[in-house]
């Protein structure tokens, strides 16, 4: 890499600015240890793109107790139980009877939007909009990221852990050899299907 090229060393280089990725950044600066997260696809792209939006007890304390906001309690829903329906007949599943604790009905792109604000307040360092991102030397002690920031600048970042939080097309994941890495997935004969309904909540 030559002279040209931005380079930048930290204790923690993450690939992935998801809610997984920054809660991670989050989190480790909170406790001092200082990161850079990089990210191929713009902050815009992923706050616009809606995924699954039911969180449990501990994702919601953790985004309240750490001091990310209190959004999530002022604008998520909770919810004490739900209602399956078959046979003709519905059946409740109380959360609060059987386990003491609810869920929130509060959509992951919120979950990032609050994250992101979280990591710009308190200063960090998160690169969207990379391309081209490769990961080199991560069975060495010195790992790094290269990739081309989004001005078209080529960048390294050099780092004592690498963390791969980019989700299941992950670029880290393939990087290891088949025969090093070990892949656990738990898949279930069923899915969920989401249907939008402009409604009052149930």
């Amino acid at each position: 890499m030559s002279s040209a090229h931005r380079i930048d060393t930290t204790r923690v280089g993450i690939v992935g600015a998801g809610p997984a990725g920054l809660m991670l950044s989050h989190l480790l600066s909170k406790s001092g240890i200082d990161n850079i997260v990089v990210d191929n696809r713009d902050r815009d792209a992923i706050a616009r793109t809606h995924r699954a939006g039911i969180l449990e007890h501990g994702s919601v304390k953790l985004l309240s107790d750490s001091g990310v906001n209190g959004r999530v309690l002022s604008e998520g829903h909770r919810h004490d139980g739900i209602d399956l329906r078959f046979g003709g007949e519905s059946h409740r599943i109380d959360f609060l009877d059987l386990v003491g604790e609810s869920v929130w009905l509060y959509p992951q792109n919120e979950v990032f939007i609050d994250l992101a604000d979280a990591r710009e307040r308190d200063g960090g360092d998160v690169r969207f909009g990379a391309t081209d991102t490769v990961v080199h030397d991560h069975t060495t002690r010195t790992p790094k990221i290269r990739f081309t920031e989004s001005d078209g600048s080529p960048a390294e970042i050099r780092c004592e852990i690498l963390v791969g939080a980019d989700g299941s097309q992950s670029i880290c994941r393939r990087s290891i050899p088949a025969g090093e890495r070990s892949d656990d997935f738990i898949e279930y004969p069923f899915a969920w299907f989401g249907i939008l309904a402009q409604a009052p909540p149930s």
